[in-house]
């Protein structure tokens, strides 16, 4: 996962500065912009978060996502299939872009050919290798995916049984030689 986190954030950022800079001055600004606006339709599409609540959290999800892969899809603000197709989507048409800059200005210009030709690298790199181990920890993801095993925490006594300690307790009358299930009969604790 933190080989994948690494490539997604370096595809990210690599892209995002090649882009800008063949679009400067506002390029980077609008991008971030229509990402914005992006990940504020997917928050109100899913609804599992507040309206209110979501215009904070797509502010980190326009830059990289920060909810880990193995949330329920219902727990994400913005389910991680269509964050990660939006990010696919934004890649290729960033290219789109970038490879049309280039060749419009490829005769004006030919200094700086360098860096710019290293970070282009540097980004195309990147996102093959989030798209290589994209797939793998997806799977990985789903097969550990967390359940919840509480339906709703208004319920008496929901948080409470989250913790081991709150199952058994010394008021319940029962005796403290009870070792949770691994006494000496088979009987079940008194309730």
């Amino acid at each position: 996962v933190a080989i994948m986190r690494a490539f997604e954030i370096a595809a990210r950022s690599a892209t995002l500065a090649v882009f800008s800079g063949l679009t400067h001055p506002y390029g980077f600004f609008w991008s971030l912009a229509a990402d914005y606006c992006i990940m504020l339709f997917l928050i109100v599409r899913h609804q599992s978060v507040q309206f209110t609540y979501g215009l904070c959290v797509a502010l980190p999800l326009v830059l990289v996502s920060v909810e880990p892969l193995v949330w329920r899809r219902e727990d994400h603000a913005v389910p991680k299939d269509s964050y990660y197709l939006v990010r696919v989507a934004e890649f290729v048409v960033m290219w789109t872009v970038i490879i049309h800059k280039q060749v419009a200005t490829a005769e004006q210009e030919e200094a700086s050919e360098t860096s710019v030709l290293g970070c282009e690298a540097l980004a195309l790199f990147s996102m093959l290798g989030l798209f290589v181990t994209l797939p793998f920890v997806w799977r990985i993801a789903r097969q550990h995916e967390l359940c919840r095993d509480v339906a709703d925490w208004s319920e008496e006594g929901a948080k409470e049984a989250m913790n081991d300690d709150a199952l058994y307790s010394e008021s319940d009358g029962s005796s403290g030689e009870f070792d949770r299930g691994h006494g000496d009969n088979d009987e079940l604790p008194p309730e």
